[in-house]
C-alpha cells in the first residue's frame, strides 16, 4: 500500500492536507459521477422491467446490508483516522522483535491500522446473524421474500456479500488513512460496472425464458439483485488484496506488512498492543453513538418495514434513488474529505489551521445555501414532471403509488441531508469522548422524538411517505441545530467569534433573487408550482438560470481564492518542469 511516508505525514500542514483532501473531494466526485449515471441508467433499464414488488424487496434487503455495514465499520472509520502517524518520529531506541511483534515505525503504525480494520468482521460476523434471525421473523420478511422461491440462496449471497465487504476493510482503511482517494475510486468504479452488468445480465437471461411464471420471475429478479451486489463486494474485495500483495512484494522484509493479526511493540508507551488502547476508547464511544446516528439516519426504513407496504417501500426506494443524486454526486464526497481534513488539520490546533478550518466551514456554508436555494427552485418545480418521463410506459403502473406527489417533497428535503452532513462532518472529526458522550445523549432523546414523530404522521395523520420525509426533515433540522451550537463553542474557545450579523448580511441577496425567480416562475407557470409540460421546464430552466448567475456574481470573491491557488499551482508545476 506504500509506506506511510507517502502519506500524510507528521508534519505535513495545513495546506498539504487541505490540498490532498480537495484533490480527494474531485477524485471521490468524479467516482460517484460515474458510478451514479451506470447505476441511474441500470435503474432505467429495470425500472421498465420489474414492478414496484421487486424494487421494495430488493431495497429491504439493501437495508439489511446497510444496517450490518453500518454498525460494524462507521466507527472505526471515524476513530482510525485519528491515528497517530509516527512516519517522522524517532524509532532509533526501538527493540527488535520478530514474529507476531512489529516495532512502533511507520510500518508499525500501518499495521496497527490493519489490525484495527478487523474489527468491524469480528462485530459484523455476529451481527449479521442476529440482524438476519431479527428480521425472519418479521411481516415483511415472511410476506415478500420467504413467498419466494430460491430465498434461501437470496438470504446466503447477502450473508456472503456483507462478509467480503468487511474483509476489505483493513486494506480500504490504509487507503483511506493516506488519502489514497485515487484506488478507492477506481475500485469502487469496477465494482459498481460489475454489479450493473451482472444484475441487468441476469434479468436479461430471465426475460428470454418463457417458462418462468410471475412469481418465479420476482423470485429470479431479486436474486439479480442480491448477485449484482455480490459481484460488487468480491470485485472490491480482490482488488485491494491484489493490490496490497503486489504492492508488499516491493517492500524490504523489515517494511512489509501482514494481514495476519499482528501485536504492536512501543517502548515509550504502556506496552504492547493488538489494537491502539486510544483509539479503541475513541471507538467505543463513536460506536454507541453510530447506534443512535444510524437509527436517526436510517430508523425509517426500518420503521417503514412494519408500517408501509412492499410496494410503499419500492416506491420510497425509487425517489431515494433519484433524488439522492445530487446528494450522492455532490454533498456525500465533500462530507468524506472534509471529515478527514479537519481530522489531519485539527489533530494540531495551531491558529493557522483553525483559522482555515473556519474559512472552509464558512465558504461551504454559503456554497450549500446558494446551491439549496438552487435546488428548491429547480427541484421541486420540475421534478414530477422529469420522474414521468423517466418512467416512460411504466408510469402509469406507478401512478397509483404517489410517487409523482413523493419525489419533489425528497428534493426539499436534500439540503437539510446535506447540512448536516458537513456539520457532522466538523463535529466527528474534532469531538472528544466527553463530547461525543453528551451528543450520544441527545440522539438517544432525538431518536425517540423523530421515531415517535415517524409514527404519528404515518399512522394517525395518514400522511403515508410524506410523513416520513416530514419526520427526516425534523432529525436532520434538530442535529443541524446541536452540532451549529457544538462549532459555534468550538471556535469561540479558540479565539475566533463567528460573526452571524456579517454572514445574514452576506446571503440576503441570494434570499432575495430567490423570493423573486420563485414568483416569477409561479406567475411564468400560470399561477401553478409545478411544470407540466416541456414548455414550463423551459420557462423554469431560463429563471434558474438568473438565479445561477447572480450565485456566481455574489460569490465571486469565495471562488477567487481557489482559483488563485489553482493558477499559482500551475505555475509552479511549469517552472519545476522547466528546471528539469
Amino acid at each position: 500500500m506504500g509506506s506511510v511516508r507517502n502519506g500524510v505525514g507528521h508534519g505535513s500542514n495545513g495546506a498539504d492536507i487541505l490540498n490532498k483532501s480537495t484533490a480527494g473531494a474531485s477524485f471521490l466526485m468524479l467516482t460517484q459521477l460515474f458510478t451514479k449515471m451506470l447505476t441511474f441508467l441500470l435503474n432505467q433499464l429495470l425500472i421498465r422491467l420489474i414492478s414496484p414488488r421487486v424494487f421494495g424487496i430488493s431495497a429491504y434487503l439493501e437495508f439489511i446490508v446497510s444496517m450490518v455495514l453500518f454498525f460494524s465499520r462507521e466507527g472505526e472509520r471515524l476513530s482510525i483516522q485519528r491515528t497517530r502517524d509516527i512516519s517522522s518520529g524517532n524509532t532509533s531506541d526501538s527493540k527488535h522483535r520478530t514474529g507476531k511483534y512489529v516495532e512502533r515505525t511507520p510500518e508499525g503504525t500501518l499495521q496497527s491500522i490493519i489490525n484495527f480494520g478487523y474489527i468491524p468482521l469480528v462485530v459484523g460476523g455476529p451481527l449479521s446473524i442476529v440482524i438476519l434471525a431479527w428480521q425472519y421473523n418479521s411481516q415483511n420478511f415472511q410476506e415478500s421474500l420467504l413467498m419466494l422461491p430460491y430465498y434461501r440462496i437470496t438470504i446466503v449471497l447477502v450473508w456472503l456479500l456483507m462478509m467480503l465487504e468487511l474483509a476489505a476493510e483493513p486494506l480500504y482503511a490504509i487507503n483511506q488513512f493516506q488519502l489514497n482517494f485515487g484506488k478507492r475510486s477506481k475500485y469502487e468504479s469496477i465494482g459498481v460496472f460489475g454489479r450493473c452488468i451482472v444484475t441487468f445480465a441476469v434479468i436479461a437471461v430471465v426475460l428470454r425464458t418463457s417458462r418462468v411464471s410471475s412469481l418465479e420471475y420476482d423470485a429470479l429478479a431479486v436474486m439479480a439483485f442480491a448477485l449484482g451486489q455480490f459481484g460488487y463486494s468480491l470485485l472490491i474485495f480482490l482488488q485491494y488484496h491484489l493490490n496490497f500483495a503486489k504492492e508488499n512484494r516491493t517492500k524490504l522484509p523489515k517494511e512489509q506488512n501482514s494481514l495476519v493479526l499482528s501485536k504492536i511493540y512501543t517502548p515509550s508507551e504502556a506496552g504492547d498492543y493488538y489494537f491502539d488502547p486510544k483509539i479503541l476508547a475513541i471507538w467505543r464511544s463513536l460506536f454507541i453513538l453510530m447506534i443512535f446516528k444510524h437509527f436517526l439516519t436510517e430508523g425509517d426504513k426500518l420503521l417503514i418495514n412494519y408500517l408501509c407496504t412492499v410496494e410503499q417501500q419500492g416506491t420510497y426506494a425509487v425517489v431515494c434513488n433519484y433524488g439522492s443524486i445530487i446528494a450522492r454526486l455532490v454533498f456525500q464526497p465533500i462530507e468524506e474529505s472534509l471529515r478527514l481534513l479537519f481530522t489531519k488539520m485539527l489533530s494540531v490546533k495551531s491558529e493557522e489551521n483553525i483559522r482555515k478550518s473556519y474559512n472552509v466551514m464558512r465558504y461551504l456554508g454559503i456554497f450549500y445555501l446558494n446551491l439549496s436555494l438552487l435546488i428548491g427552485i429547480a427541484g421541486y418545480t420540475n421534478a414530477a414532471y422529469f420522474l414521468l418521463i423517466l418512467l416512460g410506459g411504466r408510469a402509469s403502473k406507478w401512478a397509483n403509488t404517489g410517487i409523482f406527489d413523493i419525489f419533489p417533497q425528497y428534493i426539499v428535503y436534500i439540503p437539510f441531508l446535506a447540512f448536516n452532513g458537513i456539520l457532522e462532518a466538523f463535529f466527528n472529526s474534532v469531538a472528544d469522548g466527553n463530547e461525543i458522550r453528551r451528543f450520544s445523549i441527545f440522539m438517544s432523546f432525538l431518536t425517540l422524538i423523530v421515531l415517535c414523530s415517524l409514527y404519528v404522521f404515518i399512522t394517525h395523520f395518514k400522511f403515508g411517505l410524506s410523513g416520513l420525509i416530514l419526520a427526516n426533515a425534523l432529525n436532520m433540522t434538530l442535529r443541524i441545530g446541536y452540532c451549529s451550537i457544538f462549532i459555534k463553542s468550538f471556535y469561540f474557545r479558540n479565539g475566533i467569534t463567528i460573526n452571524y450579523r456579517g454572514i445574514l448580511k452576506r446571503i440576503s441577496g441570494s434570499l432575495a433573487t430567490f423570493i423573486i425567480v420563485a414568483y416569477c416562475q409561479y406567475l411564468a407557470l400560470n399561477n401553478r408550482v409545478k411544470s407540466t409540460s416541456i414548455t414550463d421546464v423551459i420557462k423554469s430552466a431560463l429563471l434558474c438560470l438568473v438565479y445561477l448567475v447572480y450565485m456566481i456574481y455574489a460569490d465571486r470573491t469565495i471562488l477567487k481564492d481557489p482559483l488563485m491557488d489553482f493558477k499559482n499551482r500551475l505555475l509552479d508545476r511549469k517552472k519545476s518542469s522547466k528546471q528539469d
